[in-house]
């Protein structure tokens, strides 16, 4: 039954738009056309945005920058008893997407699933926003300069989010 209905979903979404649209009398092929015009009129926008995220992603992540981070910020996650596995994770994340998982991936790997450091590892990735990713989309687009309290905010946040999965896991899994 479930299979039959997500199955189906779309194709009714589809369904029920055409018909909305021939009843209210409107062109639907040409407004499809228009719609996929302003579609990539905003891809061509922010494209230069995305592609320099991920170049500075990719520079930070082969330039031995994540090794920089971990030795600099060692003693505060040795206070806070936020494993040095994750350093990685927890600044790769707000970056990109792709790249969390992929070091995600590693990090599985690396220390086995179902220890509590990939536990931790795991809330993380599910648990934070790619800020910076997000801010250039969004802040792209709209070509907005002036970003005020966004970053700050969304640090602090993802911040927050990091030492909370921490601490939950401990609770739960440890």
């Amino acid at each position: 039954m479930i299979n039959i209905f997500s199955n189906s979903i779309i194709p009714i979404i589809i369904l029920v738009i055409v018909v909305h649209g021939k009843i209210k009398g409107v062109d639907i092929y040409d407004s499809f056309v228009k719609g996929a015009i302003d579609g990539l009129k905003a891809t061509w926008t922010i494209l230069p945005y995305i592609i320099g995220i991920f170049l500075a992603i990719g520079i930070f992540k082969s330039g031995k920058g994540i090794d920089m981070l971990e030795f600099i910020f060692k003693p505060i996650t040795n206070l806070m008893s936020i494993p040095k596995e994750l350093i990685g994770l927890i600044v790769i994340k707000p970056l990109s997407g792709s790249g969390a998982l992929g070091m995600y991936n590693e990090l599985a790997t690396r220390v086995g699933m179902g220890t509590l450091i990939e536990k931790m590892g795991a809330t993380i990735v599910g648990s934070s926003e790619t800020i910076f990713y997000t801010m250039a989309i969004y802040f792209g687009s709209l070509k907005i300069k002036n970003t005020r309290h966004t970053l700050t905010c969304s640090m602090i946040s993802h911040i927050a989010g990091v030492i909370a999965a921490v601490f939950i896991c401990y609770i739960l899994f440890s």
